[in-house]
């Protein structure tokens, strides 16, 4: 498994500086400690302190997965982190349906699951300039490909994508995030993105206000938002985590 960045630049339509890695902390913290200006992918196959949403550390063991993040200038358009999350997803879903006969779904809201489990996730953050002004967006993904063991705390949930080439991965998941991005407005974002939902029609539980709720996934809003139902009471989540509740 051996990353090679003119294989990878080949999948995409456009220049992309692309720096790669034997080995490092998090490319999400290399992106933001280099603060690149224009489209700039960091991508490794191994972590050794990978970081996923809330203050949870990624799993990310040496050549079993790739680990890449893509910068991106921000636009006015591209303020809505969810909705960033929500492309970056199904752009991952693409580019592996493409290389594969896998067919992703996702759960709200930053989860890839395959067969049932958890198999990539994304992490999306902002990077400030000396004003503390946002001006670009960081995309973190990590993707298992061939992990065999994974750590006791989350072993039933977690999966695998398959053998699938990463330079090819690498590159297609650029190539179709970087169109993703570019296409926020478009609310087809949106569709694809409900199309491929692992959370409608199913029950869900959540916490707010240290409450903790059992509720139904009916919907995506436009900006990313889940709504859920219970009681006959409809409200949208924008923050925080679910848990499907299996039949």
């Amino acid at each position: 498994m051996k990353l090679n960045s003119e294989k990878i630049q080949a999948y995409c339509p456009e220049p992309v500086a692309v720096c790669l890695y034997d080995s490092i902390d998090s490319t999400n913290n290399e992106a933001k400690r280099r603060a690149d200006h224009g489209i700039c992918l960091y991508a490794t196959t191994h972590q050794t302190a990978g970081r996923g949403r809330r203050g949870h550390s990624f799993y990310s063991p040496r050549d079993t997965g790739l680990y890449m993040t893509l910068s991106l200038p921000l636009s006015a358009s591209a303020a809505n982190v969810q909705k960033i999350t929500c492309a970056a997803a199904v752009a991952v879903c693409e580019a592996v349906s493409s290389l594969s006969d896998i067919d992703p779904q996702i759960k709200w809201v930053n989860d890839i699951y395959v067969n049932g489990k958890k198999a990539a996730g994304i992490l999306t953050e902002l990077v400030s300039d000396s004003d503390n002004r946002p001006r670009a967006v960081i995309i973190g993904i990590g993707m298992n490909l061939c992990t065999e063991r994974f750590p006791e705390e989350f072993a039933d949930n977690a999966g695998n994508l398959g053998d699938i080439e990463v330079n090819a991965l690498c590159g297609t998941v650029t190539a179709k995030l970087i169109d993703c991005y570019a296409h926020l407005d478009d609310n087809s974002i949106i569709e694809k993105y409900k199309e491929r939902s692992f959370c409608i029609g199913k029950t869900v539980r959540y916490s707010k206000d240290n409450v903790t709720h059992t509720a139904k996934a009916v919907d995506i809003d436009d900006g990313g938002g889940l709504i859920v139902e219970e009681n006959g009471v409809r409200t949208t989540l924008n923050s925080g985590e679910i848990s499907v509740i299996p039949l």
